[in-house]
């Protein structure tokens, strides 16, 4: 009896004992504690966001927008995941998308660094990325300059600028957006 309930045991635990000892469940591990450390300063950003924008959208043109980002944390909390969505407030354009976005944001073991890609309009773009704390920092050069933004947030506030720069011109605001988090 105590060689068969032994036998037993030992088949019913083996993969277990076996994965255990696995080195590559260990490299695993190591990896998402990595990855989830680098992201950590961003973890305010997660939940759903409301607020109202006002756009530019051409010289002398302004745009409200109401615009909602809902962000979640995939791949077992280490990426990032954002979409934005934009509507009208006012006018013709009242009640529909004008504005749709995704992002990830993720910890790049290979560069050591985290990195962020953003895809609107069926156009990817991979932005440089600054963390500091509880503000984040991105942007990208288009033809004529560069377009930066800045979002400043706290737990249940999000505060965000895009700009224009153009080497000896003034800058020129795109976007001011203010978000209150909804849902955590």
């Amino acid at each position: 009896m105590y060689r068969r309930l032994l036998c037993i045991c030992t088949i019913a635990f083996f993969p277990a004992m076996l994965a255990a000892q696995d080195p590559r469940a260990t490299a695993t591990a190591a990896a998402i504690t990595r990855a989830r450390t680098a992201l950590a300063p961003l973890a305010a950003l997660s939940g759903q966001w409301e607020g109202e924008a006002n756009t530019t959208v051409g010289p002398g043109r302004a745009l409200r927008i109401r615009q909602s980002e809902d962000i979640t944390w995939g791949a077992s909390g280490t990426v990032l995941i954002i979409k934005g969505t934009g509507r009208g407030i006012e006018g013709p354009t009242a009640g529909q998308v004008l504005f749709e976005a995704a992002a990830l944001i993720w910890f790049d073991p290979d560069s050591g660094r985290v990195r962020m890609t953003t895809h609107r309009d069926g156009q990817s773009v991979e932005p440089s990325l600054e963390i500091r704390p509880d503000t984040l920092v991105w942007g990208f050069p288009v033809p004529g300059g560069r377009v930066r933004y800045v979002i400043a947030y706290t737990n249940d506030t999000w505060h965000e600028v895009g700009d224009f720069l153009r080497e000896g011109a003034p800058t020129a605001r795109t976007i001011d957006l203010r978000l209150k988090k909804v849902r955590p």
